[in-house]
């Protein structure tokens, strides 16, 4: 036997075996010969232990070889073995920063496995990406509380999930022309919270498709709007839970849907919060809701002594839930965060029993 160090990770226990076949010798007969025991031997051959110089002195005297040949089999192994960890990390740390690959496990997005190889090609398949070098393009209209100009791993991932579960909804097909019929009969929704499970229906008779995808750690997003081929979709996470929070940001959703903000033919959008896009979706989905007017005509009547039963006889004018009146007003800073809080009831368990979800278990 040469010496050499091999490219491969290749155990000694391998080069035991060579020996023993071609000297027609058994386990016991070497463990005989050198005294070293036979379930020594065995674990080197299975490659569950390593070569000591001890052994290396056995086994060099029983096959006429040197005591450095086995040595060097020895840590030839080791090298190449913590050459090939080396790569396996680089090459984790590298989809970890593509991918919140521990919270989507959690959620069952990816298998519950360490192996690397299966991640990428889960990572991949969720992303639509040839390979994990690839830069994942999702053209929506994104609402989000983190900076604009960028989308962390974290509302990547969100995106993606978003999508692949509104592949799997029905809706009719969609048209321009019954998008403000629709928002009348969605907006008769709007007084209780109870109705709310009767969203997705309206929606998709307008031939809109509507997921909830519960936020995923970091991710901050409230809601997407995105096209499958030329239908429209909205995602929503709900991680407020409160009713105005609801029907602001479906509203704010559906105004990009209006203007094909996030139409397959247009530019990313998700980095203009401050632009007239995203100021447009703001003030469409206050004026869908409580048109300005008539707010700023309850405020001037009102403020600063907003007691609860004139919040909640001025929406019952409005045929809206109070709720929605004090997130209004707070969204104008009339009132803290801290008011009417009783008002805000929440709406979560009502709609993600109607509509195709994921998260909240």
């Amino acid at each position: 036997m040469s010496r050499f160090v091999p490219r491969m990770p290749i155990h000694p226990g391998e080069y035991i075996k060579e020996e023993l076949d071609a000297r027609e010798w058994t386990i016991d007969d070497l463990a005989e010969i050198t005294g070293v025991s036979s379930r020594q031997l065995k674990n080197l051959i299975k490659g569950t232990s390593g070569i000591t110089p001890n052994t290396a002195q056995c086994l060099a005297e029983s096959f006429g070889q040197e005591v450095e040949t086995w040595m060097n089999l020895q840590m030839a192994y080791e090298l190449a073995t913590a050459a090939k960890e080396e790569r396996h990390i680089a090459r984790k740390a590298k989809l970890f920063d593509k991918a919140p690959v521990r919270d989507m496990r959690r959620r069952n997005w990816l298998p519950q496995t360490q192996d690397v190889e299966e991640l990428e090609s889960a990572v991949c398949h969720l992303y639509g990406t040839p390979n994990i070098d690839a830069k994942p393009t999702f053209e929506v209209a994104a609402r989000k509380s983190t900076p604009y100009d960028s989308d962390n791993p974290a509302q990547i991932a969100w995106y993606a999930k978003a999508r692949h579960l509104a592949a799997e909804v029905r809706a009719a097909e969609y048209s321009k022309s019954n998008f403000e019929t629709g928002i009348v009969e969605l907006l008769k929704l709007a007084a209780y919270p109870e109705d709310v499970r009767r969203i997705p229906h309206v929606l998709a008779e307008m031939g809109i498709r509507l997921v909830l995808v519960q936020a995923l750690p970091k991710s901050k997003v409230d809601g997407v709007a995105f096209w499958l081929d030329d239908v429209p979709a909205i995602a929503l996470s709900l991680r407020y839970d409160r009713i105005d929070n609801l029907w602001f940001n479906l509203l704010h959703e559906l105004a990009h849907i209006k203007h094909e903000d996030a139409s397959p033919v247009d530019e990313d959008l998700t980095g203009r919060e401050t632009s007239e896009i995203e100021q447009r979706a703001n003030r469409e989905a206050a004026e869908y809701l409580v048109p300005r007017e008539r707010l700023e005509s309850f405020i001037a009547r009102t403020s600063p002594q907003y007691y609860q039963t004139r919040i909640v006889q001025f929406a019952q004018a409005r045929q809206v839930h109070p709720g929605i009146v004090v997130g209004q007003l707070q969204r104008r800073d009339e009132l803290t965060y801290a008011q009417h809080r009783k008002l805000l009831v929440k709406v979560r368990s009502e709609l993600i029993g109607a509509a195709r979800t994921d998260g909240w278990e």
